[in-house]
Formats: structure tokens, sequence, C-alpha cells
């Protein structure tokens, strides 16, 4: 059963996006929706959901944060890196 750590996910220029349950090493590459603890800034868990190649900016700096896409036949947002920092 792989652990999972609370990420503080963070624009480039400081703003709080969500906080993230993240599995195994590495960078983040991508947030699976049902992963999502918390959607701090509102824009990954609206209601309708996002629908595919939707693209994700920051609403402070307007950088793209990443792209709706199916990873593994589940929907996630691609990351931008160098945009998002933990």
């Amino acid at each position: 059963m792989p652990k999972f750590k609370r990420l503080k996910v963070l624009c480039e220029c400081g703003l709080h996006l969500a906080d993230y349950k993240k599995g195994g090493s590495g960078r983040l590459r991508k947030m699976y929706f049902e992963r999502i603890l918390e959607d701090v800034s509102g824009l990954f868990l609206k209601i309708p959901p996002l629908t595919l190649n939707t693209e994700i900016t920051c609403p402070a700096c307007d950088k793209r944060i990443g792209t709706v896409q199916v990873v593994s036949g589940k929907y996630a947002v691609k990351i931008n890196q160098g945009v998002v920092r933990l």
C-alpha cells in the first residue's frame, strides 16, 4: 500500500492553490482530482466538472498551472513544471 504525503500546492507567485495527497516520491507531475483534499483557490473542483484539455491558470498571476488530461484512466491535471511549488 503506497504512502501518501499531504502537500500544500502553491503557484510560483505564492498563491495557495490546493492541498493534495501525493503518493510516491519525486516531483509533482500530475494531480488526480480524487486526491485533492482542499481546493483553496476554487480552480480544480468546480461544478460542473472541468472538461478534457481545459487549461487551468492562476487567478493572481495568470500563469498556466496545467491542463486537464486522462492519466491511467482517471482525470488529472498535468502540471506545468516550474510554475508550481510545494
